[in-house]
């Protein structure tokens, strides 16, 4: 049974983990829909890089995304958290120590967790990792998975559905975040609209 410091510590990681699928996500998604920005680029020599660039931001949402929603027992990420919120021992513990949790509000959070890790959007960023990042699938066997292929907009719906998580898993236990996520988000954005638009005509 892991205990409210070690909950906190995992917490924070996953909380990191979101700054940076964020920060990805916010600063790759012009290169793949400012028209205007596309544009610019296809006429200046060095828009090989850029692609790379977009390739490589795009890539790290991903693997980001789906390294906060691992399975393995090993590792921070929600579904290891959805197992200490599912244990009445924890719940008791955190309660101890000040933090009473709401079983409905677990409950609720158990029943969302539950229903990403189901998603189409999510099997889909999975596959893409599993497949086409962390390994090449070799061309020589046929895909016997159940997954589709990711499509646009898939990084961001599980985006949407993780923040509310994180930051619930956050008031279970008393975290607080520096910056609220849609802050965070709007200032990544804000950026990434300065840093592209110095990108030379």
């Amino acid at each position: 049974m892991p205990d409210n410091v070690e909950i906190r510590r995992t917490v924070r990681a996953i909380s990191i983990d979101l700054d940076y699928a964020i920060a990805f996500y916010e600063t790759y998604l012009p290169t793949g829909q400012d028209a205007a920005l596309i544009e610019r680029i296809n006429r200046v020599d060095f828009y090989p890089a850029f692609n790379v660039i977009s390739d490589s931001l795009h890539q790290s949402v991903i693997v980001t995304l789906c390294r906060i929603w691992d399975t393995r027992r090993d590792t921070a990420d929600l579904n290891s958290l959805a197992d200490a919120f599912s244990d009445s021992a924890v719940i008791a513990d955190l309660g101890a120590a000040g933090h009473t949790v709401d079983p409905s509000q677990t409950s609720k959070w158990l029943a969302e967790v539950d229903a990403v890790n189901k998603s189409a959007e999510l099997a889909a960023l999975k596959r893409a990792r599993h497949r086409g990042i962390a390994h090449r699938a070799t061309p020589n066997e046929p895909y016997n998975g159940a997954a589709r292929v990711a499509q646009y907009g898939d990084e961001r719906a599980i985006i949407e559905r993780t923040i509310p998580l994180v930051e619930e898993a956050g008031k279970f236990i008393g975290y607080s975040y520096v910056t609220p996520y849609s802050d965070q988000r709007r200032i990544r954005r804000d950026l990434a609209t300065r840093f592209w638009a110095r990108i030379p005509a």
